[in-house]
């Protein structure tokens, strides 16, 4: 705290002087005023004490009350007795001298007393004496023996405050005036001396203020006290040196002007320079930009052509050499898509353009996902593909899900590339000592994903240059494996940007482990699988050893008996009296063609055992054969553990459904059949043909328009289902088109308009989903992605025909299926914060659920449309302060389509409720908790 000079003085020494000369002229004055009361307690007892021998012999001669009289009147004569009263022993007055005394009112009951008594009254103070008879030496005898003495009476004697109170007021007063004389005068004093010393101090301070804005001041002038004047000769010391220094500086300042001033056209000129370069650099960053982006449009829309008719030719009926040309056309074409898409990610990642997502992952589903991507590669090359995640690995983290699968495609496309015979491993650790079985949510854990083969492997020069953009190992004109060189660099920028490091461990001609390493939070740990095969017996037989032990560990944990075995000779030597429930058969190409694999098939299905085949190959024609030979139960390898254990369920309860049928979703219910009609906008002949041909084929009506005013007038004369609508085009675009419908009235707000375009722009995209599109598909046609999204947005309003077309490729997932449909920190934010409200909430939705699906079902029976209406308007209001959004958005766009009449939407809507309904049911008895939202979900 800064203060003045004058606030340290007063507050440094005038006050605490005067304070303490305050309190101790206080205490010596209270000292002196208790002692002069207890001065006059003293004297009025004294005076009793000394009159009690007098007052007892008169008292008890009881003829001399005159003189008792002179007695009182000589007590009167002192200034501070008021008054003295003499009572006899029947407590009567006998004598009283001068005023009236009051009534004792703080000590009634002390007049009357046998002992000696004093009472402080209002300005008095009240001494009362009682009188005892003279005792003779004959009396002794009997106060011995215990009797009393007579009592004659009471003296009672008043000594008035008054007279003692006014003299503490004059030497109140006196002390008052005196200390207020000499509080004014020290205070001038003090005002004096800081008036003089601050003088000074600001003439120093001028000088030193002067010299600090390069001036030259005048000497301090000098001072009485030494200090003062010490400091003022130094100044003036300071003022000398300082006139000798700017001598010189002005002297050099004059010097280096001159040089200053050929310097800066110097300067001048080179930051034309720059400020040109850097506009220049600007202008072709834009251009680079925007060169990708109409690029990628551009190169993006033939491939879609090619891609799409090549697949069309493929179902007619082709030869061996024609299949083979037409292989190559679809192999170049996708070769030529990720060259697309990889540049694309590297324009961003160096223009600081990429941003990262941050939101709950299921590491276990994402590899999954991301395996059975890439495993059709790894079946044509004839590769073991195997993903281990670890029993510590955390059940969610928070990351980008998007940047997470790309960095796992691309190091496992590099490992399937450069391996032609053996495996890929993908292996999720913690790394390091990192454990968080046990800890809570959002606690941080270091997380490693390492990817292993056995291809060719890299010497430490060919090491040296990974990681580098547009560099590769073997960079000869003969290089046998292709590509970019782009993908590691993308990773590394990647793994980079998400905080973690990424590196590579190889030997040349054995293979190679490319590892990285991510900071991420823990949403929730990992936990124990159920043990749902208890009791239990399983036979395994798969020849790759790490897959074998794989299996085996995950049927241990679901608490099953295992036996494995290496080959089918082990298998067939070790059989004869097990006593097991299935047996697992894993098996490629090769082996589902050997004699000696079918032969040991056949005999385990003579010997009644259940088999559930696990294929490394994708050709139907193996499958459509060891479904007749051996088993109805297939799934191809890499294993999706949902999908494992569905398949496992399926088998062991006698379910003649297949593997791939299991792995699909629950059937649905509530089917409302309607024509379905779609209505494909491009402005592209070619793509227009496609999507046209792609739709016809699986069985839709369909419209066709070549621009967005073609469309808005098309869909104003005929009912669509479903509008795909290409961005980019001439005249309307789009985006504009599909305002245009959304205005026409509110029967066309919730008609589906899909997306169609070459563009991969995150931020246009997001802007394209406000302006009302409900959902987007990147060209070139992925023929599985767009029956995926057909199947989404119309459901059950496919017709039998739509439904055996589509049905290899427009089944739900069980990824979808399986993952949670409650959004933890939207259920709080909509329970105010508060996760305990967000529990009780969810409680109530989960336990009236099955109640309102019967009470729609019911209502859909009856054919009452106000019921229905009134049935879904109360789901809809419980799932509004849940955190349950895709419930919650269909069941408000359900109820707007009943309110406004838009039957051909409301069949939809119905089979989506239904769908979210039991996938919520089932959520609840595989996940749910009443503390879900408290405990991190």
């Amino acid at each position: 705290m800064r203060l003045s000079l004058r606030s340290w003085i007063l507050l440094g020494c005038f006050l605490p002087v005067w304070l303490l000369v305050i309190l101790g002229g206080s205490w010596l004055l209270n000292s002196y005023f208790s002692s002069l009361e207890q001065q006059l307690i003293d004297r009025g007892q004294l005076t009793l004490k000394n009159l009690k021998p007098s007052l007892a012999i008169q008292l008890h001669e009881g003829e001399r009350l005159p003189h008792l009289r002179r007695l009182s009147e000589q007590l009167l004569e002192a200034s501070d007795v008021r008054a003295f009263s003499l009572y006899d022993h029947k407590r009567s007055s006998l004598l009283h001298a001068g005023p009236s005394m009051r009534p004792l009112e703080n000590n009634p009951n002390a007049r009357w007393s046998e002992q000696s008594r004093m009472a402080v009254e209002q300005e008095t103070l009240r001494f009362i004496e009682p009188i005892y008879a003279p005792q003779a030496s004959r009396d002794l005898s009997r106060l011995r023996a215990g009797e009393s003495p007579e009592l004659l009476g009471w003296a009672e004697l008043e000594l008035s405050l008054t007279p003692g109170l006014l003299h503490q007021y004059r030497l109140l007063l006196i002390s008052g005036v005196l200390l207020l004389s000499l509080f004014v005068i020290s205070l001038l004093l003090v005002q004096y001396l800081s008036r003089y010393l601050g003088q000074r101090l600001e003439a120093s301070m001028e000088a030193v203020a002067q010299m600090g804005q390069g001036e030259r001041p005048e000497p301090v002038p000098e001072t009485r006290v030494q200090e003062l004047q010490e400091l003022g000769s130094s100044i003036n010391q300071m003022i000398q040196a300082m006139g000798q220094r700017e001598d010189l500086l002005l002297q050099s300042i004059d010097e280096v002007r001159e040089d200053a001033s050929r310097s800066l056209e110097t300067i001048e000129i080179k930051n034309i320079e720059l400020d040109r370069a850097r506009k220049d650099a600007l202008q072709a960053s834009r251009i680079k930009s925007e060169f990708l982006a109409n690029m990628s449009h551009e190169i993006r829309t033939p491939l879609n052509g090619i891609i799409g008719f090549s697949n069309l030719l493929s179902r007619t009926h082709l030869d061996g050499r024609q299949k083979e040309y037409l292989g190559h056309i679809l192999g170049a074409s996708e070769t030529m898509l990720g060259i697309i898409n990889d540049i694309l990610d590297f324009s961003k990642i160096e223009a600081g353009k990429l941003v990262l997502e941050e939101e709950p992952v299921n590491l276990r589903d994402l590899l999954d996902s991301t395996l059975s991507m890439l495993a059709p590669q790894a079946h044509r090359q004839s590769l073991d593909l195997l993903g281990l995640v670890y029993d510590d690995v955390p059940q969610l983290v928070k990351s980008d899900p998007l940047r997470l699968k790309q960095l796992l495609s691309n190091l496992i496309s590099n490992a399937l590339k450069f391996t032609e015979r053996g495996e890929v491993v993908v292996r999720v650790m913690l790394d390091g000592d990192d454990e968080v079985d046990e800890q809570p949510a959002s606690e941080q854990c270091s997380l490693r994903i390492a990817v292993s083969d056995t291809g060719i492997g890299l010497s430490e020069a060919q090491r040296q240059k990974l990681f580098q953009a547009f560099s590769q190992a073997d960079t000869t004109q003969t290089r046998q494996f292709g590509g970019t060189g782009l993908g590691l660099a993308i990773c590394k920028q990647l793994v980079h940007q998400m905080g973690g490091q990424i590196d590579l461990d190889s030997e040349e001609g054995k293979g190679s482990t490319f590892w990285f390493t991510l900071p991420l939070n823990v949403v929730e740990p990992a936990k124990d699988p159920s043990p749902w095969l208890v009791g239990r017996r399983l036979g395994v037989l798969e020849t790759h050893r790490l897959t074998n032990q794989s299996w085996c560990h995950q049927l241990r944990r679901w608490g099953a008996q295992v036996v494995a075995w290496q080959s089918p000779e082990e298998m067939l030597d070790n059989l004869n009296g097990q006593d097991l429930t299935a047996v697992l058969v894993g098996l490629n190409s090769a082996e589902a063609s050997s004699p000696l694999w079918l032969d040991a098939l056949g005999q385990l299905r003579q010997q009644g055992y259940r088999c559930l085949l696990l294929l490394n190959t994708s050709e139907p024609e193996v499958h459509a054969r060891l479904r007749h030979r051996v088993s109805d139960h297939l799934l191809l390898k890499p294993l999706v553990v949902p999908r494992f254990k569905q398949a496992l369920e399926s088998l062991l309860e006698g379910s003649g459904q297949t593997g791939m049928q299991a792995a699909s979703l629950p059937e649905r219910s509530i089917p409302i059949p309607k024509a379905t009609r779609i209505l494909a906008v491009d402005d592209t002949p070619s793509n227009l043909l496609l999507l046209v041909t792609l739709l016809q084929q699986l069985g839709f009506e369909t419209f066709q328009a070549n621009g967005g005013e073609e469309a808005v007038e098309l869909v104003k004369k005929e009912p669509v289902s479903l509008i795909l609508m290409d961005i980019q085009m001439p005249g309307m675009d789009g985006v504009e088109a599909t305002r245009n419908i959304r205005s026409l009235g509110h029967q066309y707000r919730s008609l589906p308009i899909i997306a169609l375009t070459a563009h991969a722009v995150a931020e246009e995209r997001t802007a394209w989903l406000q302006a009302g599109i409900n959902d987007v598909l990147i060209k070139p046609l992925n023929e599985k992605l767009l029956t995926d999204l057909l199947y989404r947005w119309l459901g059950d309003r496919f017709t039998d025909k739509e439904k055996r077309l589509i049905s290899d490729s427009a089944e739900q997932s069980e990824e979808a299926w399986q993952s949670c449909p409650v959004d933890r920190e939207l259920g709080i934010k909509l329970a105010a914060g508060r996760p305990e409200l967000a529990d009780e909430l969810l409680e109530l939705l989960l336990t009236s659920l099955e109640q309102s699906k019967e009470a729609i079902q019911a209502a859909l029976k009856s054919e009452q449309d106000e019921d229905l209406i009134d049935a879904v308007h109360r789901l809809h209001g419980a799932t509004r302060y849940c955190g349950v959004p895709d419930l919650a958005q269909i069941t408000e766009a359900l109820e707007t389509q009943l309110k406004v009449g838009q039957e051909q939407l409301v069949a939809t809507s119905l089979e989506q409720l239904f769908y979210e309904i039991d996938r919520l049911l089932d959520w609840r008895e595989r996940e749910y908790r009443p503390d879900w939202h408290s405990r991190g979900g």
